[in-house]
């Protein structure tokens, strides 16, 4: 399989793990990315117009025939709001006007969707197998939206793509919604309270790990953790991880190939537990 690839902004600063361990996992499991040449921002959400997050999007869409994966749900959503807002003959013209190369079509996917195509339950690559590891499925906001893809209200997804892994899927009422980011720098205090809620949440569900997405829910859930915890009170110890660093544990890939010491949870533990399991010494 061979994919264009589009990092998007965070890979180059707070979202490095992810971008490593994206490329370690596909180059595991034999697929072939194909980095845009001259990639630009997706249009995020910060961009107030939404003719030009559209023709930033479609700048990126063009310079490539192939599908084109990214790790970052915001950029997916972006890229395939995009990709259906240019369906719309007015909305493309305007777009094309401004374009050394005209946008006629793209497709947009995700890594855990690649990387669950690559896999199957029996698969010889999955070395070590995460048995009886409790992991909260948490999908954020993005991921399902727009819709026709996933469900918005009841995806399904990383709960199989954790299953494939040999891991338990959770249930985890809160695993759409919002970590709290996109309000965090207007209304800190409600961002922190709806972080630390899916926090408890899934400390209350009896999770070892929670796995994600989203490089924003990266922040709320794993970098702002520890501070969380001494603003509320209570501790929750539990590690965040981007879906290609779980699938990368199960792959046997090493914690440098996965980008794990720049978690802000240490994931070091739960492996240690992995292993024992493995290993039958617990």
């Amino acid at each position: 399989m061979k994919l264009a690839y589009y990092p998007g902004c965070v890979s180059q600063s707070t979202g490095k793990e992810m971008d490593k361990s994206t490329r370690s996992v596909c180059s595991a499991l034999g697929i072939e990315l194909e980095e845009l040449e001259d990639w630009n921002c997706c249009g995020a959400t910060h961009v107030s117009s939404e003719l030009v997050a559209v023709g930033l999007a479609a700048r990126n869409m063009v310079q490539t025939e192939r599908p084109i994966m990214t790790s970052c749900s915001i950029c997916y959503s972006n890229l395939r709001f995009a990709s259906l807002r240019l369906e719309e003959p007015d909305i493309r013209e305007k777009v094309n006007a401004v374009l050394d190369k005209k946008y006629s079509k793209a497709t947009i996917r995700h890594a855990l969707d690649v990387i669950l195509e690559a896999l199957d339950e029996n698969d010889e690559r999955i070395v070590v197998p995460l048995t009886n590891l409790k992991v909260a499925p948490y999908y954020g906001c993005l991921l399902t939206r727009p819709t026709g893809i996933y469900s918005p209200e009841f995806p399904t997804i990383l709960e199989k793509l954790i299953k494939t892994l040999h891991a338990d899927a959770l249930e985890f009422r809160l695993k759409t919604a919002c970590c709290g980011g996109p309000i965090f720098m207007s209304q800190e205090e409600a961002a922190n309270d709806v972080a630390f809620r899916i926090l408890r949440e899934a400390k209350k569900a009896g999770a070892e790990v929670i796995v994600r997405v989203c490089p924003l829910c990266h922040i709320m859930l794993d970098a702002k953790q520890r501070a969380l915890e001494q603003k509320f009170g209570e501790k929750i110890e539990i590690p965040v991880l981007y879906v290609t660093q779980l699938a990368g544990i199960a792959l046997g890939l090493g914690p440098e190939e996965l980008g794990l010491e720049m978690n802000s949870v240490s994931p070091m533990a739960m492996m240690e537990k992995v292993y024992e399991r493995m290993t039958g010494e617990i």
